[in-house]
């Protein structure tokens, strides 16, 4: 494909305040759970490699490790180790995976298992087979077996590998399990139970070394290859002591520190911010609390508290630690760690000294994961895994993450606007009789602002929902097709023209101020500009009515994608009908008022009819779900009727005269 970047003439016109009503406050940092996959078997981990291929590795307790390549929904296998473990449906089994820092060039990584018969934990190394990117897979007969630790009891294995910013594998170990550790493991310093370990594995011989810079190393010390060592004498691989089970724990990408979320035993949850050599309390505390089990130990000064706890109470059981967020697509507020809870299914995130839930859900949590970049996923027992997202939705004027309903009215140049949030109507003269409603969020502030093209001057002209801000671009020329979105994911729509005489597609990035025009298309297509692939960026895309073809131009990695569905007549209309992130193919066919929709998430075909022929389609997220709903703005009445997904309830407005252009989704050029 041909891409030609040059620079143009921009005019910005910034004008102060038009004296209208104060605009809504914006609502960027509503998280909201969108379902990346519902075919795994207990996920309990998702990994990503670094090597830039944007894969997701999801480990599977029973002993499988499968991939996701970018854009897809269906994953194929990685690895299989499923001979090699013990349990894969209680607390034991393939726990844990990563990937050495050089892994695109050395094709090592690390993984955590309960060995089959024995239950004993094993560290292992495996490499991959010759292809790099999506065609490597691991090699099961290149094991390299670093570390082997027994384990009295079934329960509290730990499972977590990592490597540190310092290029050191970490390794988390529970106390060795039953109850109230019996054996009084997690403070035993001759024993890796109960512990943060950190090893190098750079080396052949010995399986692994130790780092100089390990807190317990000179005299009275020694390496502990088989989880012990002489009673009185402290292991080598130990980084801290006192843990219960650190089942799940991550560093922070950008300042490298170590999060832990250390389960509890019947009382207390607690979150640890981990650093070298520390005391961090079991058995002696749980949480803040000591337990009494060795009541003289009770001595505070001595450990190291959870920075949080929170008690069993309202179902909780079992925390699960996630990720602290450092994402670009602004799914949380950066900095906020990620938790939940097995039991009751709560997902929060800690952020300004508090604990702010994402969303209750139905399901035991049972991990977490994070992609290259850096965005969130969750993992359950039922086999789903969702994706943390901003929740947002198109045309929504208020800021309540609903589609709300509005007109452009050319007659009088006017906008009229509905707002869920409160019922009110807004009025705003803003256009002029032949420019084409385009609203979208310019400013980035999670709300739509009031927008126009004016295909005969090739101008834009939005007012920004932040500060009430005036602009005029000048980006197009007469007989272009507004296609705006944001095909730089940086939250903020950019100016993107279709001009159908030549089948050139022109971006202006918001991001960097950068132009680009890219060969997509032909005249009488009819332009499509959604997110397909799921990263979080608007895709080129378009329907040719002539055909009853759908091309796009994926940005997740370039690839070119062309799909039959819809014939001549229908009206294109992508929009998220499943909520998996993926703009779904859609169309409105008009001589039947038949809505027919490509779901991504599951491949079938959705077929409603819902509508008349002369209705406007208005994809939108009325009811804030999360999920695209169905309706039509008709005209001739100014009705809309829109079908809610949440609820399957019919929602009649009389909002709107004809001739009236509906404000959401406006696809037809």
């Amino acid at each position: 494909m041909h891409r030609k970047k040059f620079a143009l003439l921009l005019l910005t016109i910034l004008v102060g305040a038009l004296g209208v009503a104060a605009q809504p406050q914006p609502a960027p940092y509503t998280p909201l759970l969108q379902t990346f996959t519902m075919n795994t078997s207990r996920p309990v981990l998702i990994r990503s490699a670094n090597d830039g291929s944007g894969r997701l590795f999801v480990v599977q307790q029973q002993g499988l490790i499968r991939v996701f390549l970018p854009g897809q929904r269906d994953p194929i296998q990685f690895l299989d180790l499923s001979s090699k473990i013990s349990g894969g449906t209680d607390e034991r089994g393939l726990l844990g995976l990563t990937f050495h820092p050089n892994f695109e060039t050395n094709g090592k990584f690390y993984v955590d298992y309960t060995a089959s018969g024995s239950g004993t934990t094993t560290i292992a190394e495996y490499t991959t087979t010759t292809g790099d990117g999506n065609s490597n897979t691991g090699n099961p007969n290149s094991e390299r077996i670093l570390l082997q630790i027994p384990q009295p009891f079934s329960n509290h294995n730990g499972g977590m590998v990592e490597f540190g910013p310092d290029g050191y594998l970490y390794i988390g170990m529970g106390d060795g399990g039953s109850g109230n550790d019996p054996g009084n493991r997690a403070q035993n310093r001759s024993l890796l139970l109960g512990k943060m370990l950190r090893i190098d594995p750079n080396s052949v011989s010995p399986a692994y070394a130790i780092p100089p810079d390990n807190p317990f190393t000179g005299n009275g010390t020694a390496r502990c290859d088989g989880g012990s060592t002489t009673q009185g004498t402290t292991c080598q691989e130990i980084w801290t002591i006192g843990m219960r089970n650190p089942w799940r724990w991550s560093f922070d990408r950008s300042d490298g520190s170590l999060w832990v979320a250390d389960v509890g035993q019947s009382a207390q949850e607690e979150l640890d911010i981990v650093m070298g050599g520390r005391n961090y309390g079991w058995r002696v505390y749980e949480g803040n609390s000591c337990t009494n089990l060795d009541p003289g130990l009770c001595i505070p000064d001595n450990y190291q508290f959870p920075f949080y706890q929170y008690s069993h109470s309202s179902g909780r059981c079992s925390v699960t630690g996630g990720y602290v967020y450092r994402g670009t697509q602004g799914s949380l507020p950066d900095g906020a760690y990620v938790f939940g809870d097995y039991c009751s299914g709560e997902i929060w995130y800690w952020y300004n000294n508090q604990a702010i839930l994402i969303q209750n859900t139905p399901r035991s949590i049972l991990s977490f994961g994070e992609d290259e970049l850096g965005e969130i996923y969750v993992c359950y027992s039922n086999g789903q895994i969702d994706k943390i997202v901003r929740a947002e939705a198109p045309a929504d004027f208020d800021g309540d993450l609903k589609t709300d309903f509005a007109v452009y009215r050319p007659g009088d140049t006017n906008w009229y606007i509905w707002n869920s949030s409160n019922g009110g109507v807004r009025v705003r003269q803003f256009g002029a009789a032949n420019d084409i409603p385009t609203p979208d969020d310019f400013d980035g502030d999670n709300i739509s602002d009031i927008a126009v093209f004016r295909p005969e001057e090739g101008n834009w002209y939005y007012i920004s929902s932040s500060n009430d801000s005036f602009h005029a671009v000048h980006f197009g020329s007469t007989g272009d097709i507004p296609a705006a979105g944001d095909f730089d994911g940086d939250r903020k729509a950019d100016l993107t023209v279709f001009r159908p005489n030549t089948g050139v597609w022109y971006t202006l990035r918001s991001s960097d101020g950068g132009f680009s025009a890219t060969q997509f298309g032909l005249a009488g297509d009819v332009p499509q500009a959604a997110d397909f692939d799921g990263d979080g960026r608007t895709d080129i895309g378009l329907f040719r009515p002539s055909t009853g073809v759908w091309y796009s131009l994926n940005s997740l990695n370039g690839g070119f994608q062309a799909a039959q569905f819809g014939t001549n007549g229908d009206i294109p209309v992508a929009g998220d009908r499943d909520g998996d992130g993926k703009a779904d193919i859609s169309v409105f066919r008009p001589s039947t008022g038949t809505w027919y929709a490509l779901q991504s998430l599951s491949g079938s075909v959705r077929i409603e009819s819902w509508g008349l022929n002369g209705d406007v389609p208005v994809v939108g997220d009325y009811d804030a779900d999360g999920k695209d709903d169905i309706g039509v703005f008709r005209p001739s009445s100014g009705v809309w009727y829109v079908r809610r997904s949440s609820d399957s309830a019919t929602q009649i407005f009389q909002f709107g005269s004809s001739g009236d252009l509906p404000a959401p989704r406006y696809d037809v050029p």
